[in-house]
């Protein structure tokens, strides 16, 4: 019996140590609600305009869904967790940001977008700045 117990206990502990842990910065977006500080296009203020949609808090849920301002949709870590990619049916794509910075409480975002206006011209700086709530 004790050498039964102590195989259960020893497979317990095995199959444990193999749970996945969560990364800081998993962690860190995870654990709080986000709320915008700026949200700029080509360095000026595109919370009235182009990034009006994503006025509003952010929520990154640990099942990988979340809001970004009044949109719903769904959120993935590339491999290095350097990048978030967003995805919502409102949007025609799916955007791919860099995280330049995520804290406990900071996150900024940046990415550059295709212009709306001139598909074919230049791509758009946006810049998301968070604080947590």
């Amino acid at each position: 019996m004790k050498k039964l117990l102590l195989l259960l206990f020893t497979a317990v502990a095995i199959i444990s140590s193999c749970k996945e842990k969560e990364s800081d910065r998993f962690i860190f977006l995870t654990g709080t609600v986000w709320t915008p500080v700026s949200l700029m296009a080509d360095g000026v203020d595109a919370s009235e305009t182009l990034l009006v949609n994503f006025k509003g808090d952010a929520r990154f849920n640990k099942d990988g869904t979340g809001t970004f301002g009044t949109y719903t949709g769904t959120w993935y870590f590339n491999e290095s967790e350097t990048q978030i990619v967003l995805s919502t049916e409102a949007l025609v794509i799916p955007i791919t940001a860099n995280i330049v910075e995520l804290t406990k409480t900071s996150l900024k975002l940046q990415m550059l977008i295709p212009n709306p206006e001139n598909l074919t011209g230049p791509p758009i700086n946006i810049e998301m700045t968070f604080t947590a709530k």
